[in-house]
């Protein structure tokens, strides 16, 4: 029992703990129309785009995912303005 209490106070005081899933919300990094969103329970990937809005350019990544996880509330819907720092999406890290 004590070998397995001097593991654990060994790996904490490295930072080695289990990640508790924990809800992370986008901003957006650009302002304009809202050209596409993910939906609702859509599994994602780190770096996978959230929202597109239009530019002159053409559709542009407005957010991004920096987690695994799943969407659990969009704050915008296609078509609608939105502007730089607005949250747009909510996802529920892994």
């Amino acid at each position: 029992m004590k070998k397995i209490l001097l593991a654990f106070a060994a790996l904490t005081a490295l930072g080695v703990t289990s990640v508790m899933a924990a809800p992370v919300s986008y901003q957006s990094v650009l302002t304009g129309k809202v050209a596409s969103t993910v939906a609702v329970g859509t599994s994602v990937t780190e770096g996978q785009t959230l929202v597109t809005v239009e530019t002159l350019a053409g559709p542009m990544a407005a957010a991004k995912s920096t987690v695994n996880g799943t969407v659990t509330a969009v704050d915008v819907t296609v078509g609608s303005d939105i502007s730089r720092d607005q949250v747009v999406v909510t996802v529920e890290s892994k």
